[in-house]
C-alpha cells in the first residue's frame, strides 16, 4: 500500500472532499475499492471515504495477498470554473 503526498502543484485552497481506494494492476487495469461491489472500474461507483485513516485501514487490508498496488487517492473539489461538458462537446465538434 502507497500513501500520496499532496502534488507540489496543488493549490493550498483546494478542499479535500474525501479519499478513494485504487487498484492498480500490473497490466496497468484501474480500479475503485466499494464494499459492497468490491472493485469497479468507475471512480463514481467506487466508497469515497471521509476519514483518511479509515481509507488507510481497509487499503491496507485488503493489499494483504493482493499481487496489486492499492493507494488512498485523494479526491478534491472539482472548481466551479471548470465547466467539463462544454470542454468534452467542444472536444467532439473539431
Amino acid at each position: 500500500m502507497q500513501d500520496q503526498d499532496h502534488t507540489p502543484d496543488q493549490d493550498e485552497d483546494d478542499v479535500i472532499v474525501g479519499y478513494l481506494i485504487q487498484r492498480e494492476t500490473a497490466e496497468g487495469d484501474v480500479s475503485f475499492w466499494e464494499p459492497r461491489n468490491e472493485w469497479q472500474e468507475d471512480p463514481n461507483e467506487g466508497k469515497l471515504y471521509e476519514s483518511e485513516d479509515e481509507a488507510n485501514a481497509d487499503a491496507k487490508s485488503l493489499q494483504d495477498g493482493d499481487d496489486a498496488t492499492i493507494t488512498v487517492e485523494i479526491v478534491f473539489e472539482a472548481d466551479e470554473d471548470e465547466d467539463w461538458g462544454d470542454e468534452e462537446e467542444e472536444d467532439h465538434k473539431a
